[in-house]
């Protein structure tokens, strides 16, 4: 039986989900792992867009943007939350051609850096373009939802597992919840 894999549950609009998928790539035991990612819409629709401004992210964006600044990352991402099961359903695609770790990447950057709002299917098809798939594939998936009951299926199985918001690393039917850094991931880990 293959043991099981350590999981990181994230969305695009969250910038911890990304300082903690940093830190995770950074551990050489946690990618000799196998890291698995899975997604987690904070706010799926229809629940109606916010923005940066609402209560329940403003304190997770002052903690991102002390953070980010250490690193010498400037979050500039545009004032309206988008929806993210688009961006969602882009990578479950990209994954069908081994790509999706590039396309989470990129639509971390082109959010949460470049202020584009990845709610959007032709920034998302630009994502897609950049990575190496095709562009008018990319789209048509887009437009048909091909992989819009997969990422609410996701949630479904997340909500149920016990995970409550992002990030979450899940291992052995355990939660790390938040950012944390990499000694508390390894202790976690048990590694």
């Amino acid at each position: 039986m293959t043991p099981p894999l350590p999981t990181l549950y994230y969305d695009f609009v969250d910038p911890l989900s990304w300082l903690l998928a940093k830190e995770c790539a950074g551990l050489d035991e946690v990618v000799e792992a196998g890291l698995q990612s899975a997604p987690l819409e904070l706010r799926p629709p229809p629940t109606p867009l916010t923005t940066l401004e609402d209560p329940d992210l403003a304190a997770r964006w002052r903690t991102a943007r002390e953070m980010g600044t250490g690193l010498g990352l400037e979050f500039r991402p545009p004032p309206l939350v988008p929806w993210t099961r688009k961006a969602h359903e882009l990578v479950l695609h990209a994954a069908t051609e081994q790509l999706d770790l590039p396309v989470r990447e990129r639509l971390f950057e082109v959010y949460l850096l470049e202020g584009l709002d990845i709610g959007r299917v032709d920034v998302l098809v630009d994502v897609a373009g950049a990575a190496g798939l095709d562009r008018t594939e990319a789209k048509a998936v887009l437009d048909v939802d091909r992989y819009r009951e997969d990422v609410v299926v996701l949630r479904r199985e997340a909500v149920e597992a016990g995970i409550r918001s992002v990030p979450t690393l899940l291992f052995e039917g355990r939660t790390l919840e938040g950012f944390h850094n990499r000694a508390a991931i390894r202790t976690f880990l048990g590694t």
